[in-house]
């Protein structure tokens, strides 16, 4: 059950822009760390649908948001229409989280500190390894610059559309010349290459119970390699089922959620995050569907 938010005149307003988010958990997490700060904000979903992101941003400003997340569709149009892009933003060309710093619209991208954090809490192996990324959205250049980062050998993008696929190559070809990157289309003959890969990252909605299957045989999945899913919920996507079925380690978005959030909070509020109370909502809210 969610606690009372005393909201007024001096509450402090971040929230979550998106289109047709039907299930998130963010602001469980983000107004559980608020309460356990003691502090007067509160974290609401703010629908924006397709082709309104400029208006809504500027609306963000005049109605005295500190700030904002940023989900499906909108990470890549976002970092565009900010007056300033920081960090992983300026190079990747997606934003996660806006900051408003004196009548500025600021972009950051904090999905890559979250799935680096990720990675390493749960022991998932990276350096010298061969990945499979699907897609190549906002979440999935976050995704593709953290496993660089960390050493990757060699990457595999796969995607609907090639040509995104292949303007994230080429971003990452720039600062990371030593992964080797690979690009192809997100179907039968394309998922092959999944053979080859000690893990397989899953950044789009395809796969889950409600958005299509993937085109991908999860007969190439065997015990040492594993399987995310940047999505999240009380029910697991197919891909992880089938997946782990076949003897692979498995993860879905929950870590890179939670890790993402804490370094979306510290820039907000310039406070270290309450890590484990996020990660208690998390589950409570995953728990109780809400």
């Amino acid at each position: 059950m969610t606690a009372h938010l005393d909201i007024n005149g001096r509450t402090t307003l971040v929230g979550l822009i998106g289109y047709a988010f039907h299930y998130t958990l963010s602001p469980a997490i983000h107004n559980a760390a608020f309460r356990e700060k003691g502090m007067n904000w509160v974290y609401v979903p703010l629908p924006v649908r397709p082709g309104e992101l400029a208006e809504a941003l500027r609306g963000l400003k005049a109605l005295g948001f500190r700030g904002a997340n940023v989900t499906i569709p909108h990470k890549i149009e976002a970092a565009v229409l900010v007056d300033e892009l920081c960090g992983e933003a300026r190079l990747l060309g997606a934003v996660n989280t806006l900051v408003v710093e004196e009548g500025k619209l600021l972009g950051y991208n904090t999905d890559v500190e979250g799935f680096k954090l990720f990675v390493e809490e749960r022991g998932i192996p990276v350096r010298g390894r061969a990945a499979l990324l699907i897609g190549a959205g906002g979440a999935a250049r976050a995704v593709a610059l953290a496993l660089a980062r960390e050493g990757l050998a060699r990457l595999h993008i796969l995607n609907r559309t090639e040509a995104r696929a292949l303007e994230l190559q080429e971003l990452l070809k720039g600062v990371y010349p030593s992964t080797e990157i690979s690009v192809g289309k997100l179907d039968p003959e394309g998922s092959r290459v999944l053979e080859e890969c000690d893990l397989a990252v899953n950044c789009t909605p395809l796969g889950s119970r409600e958005s299509g299957e993937l085109p991908v045989d999860y007969r190439a999945f065997r015990e040492g390699k594993w399987a995310v899913d940047l999505s999240y919920g009380a029910e697991r996507s197919r891909f992880l089922d089938e997946a782990e079925r076949h003897g692979a380690e498995v993860a879905d978005g929950e870590g890179m959620l939670l890790h993402q959030a804490a370094a979306s909070f510290r820039l907000w509020t310039g406070q270290p995050a309450p890590l484990e109370v996020m990660r208690s909502a998390c589950r409570r809210a995953m728990s109780s569907g809400e």
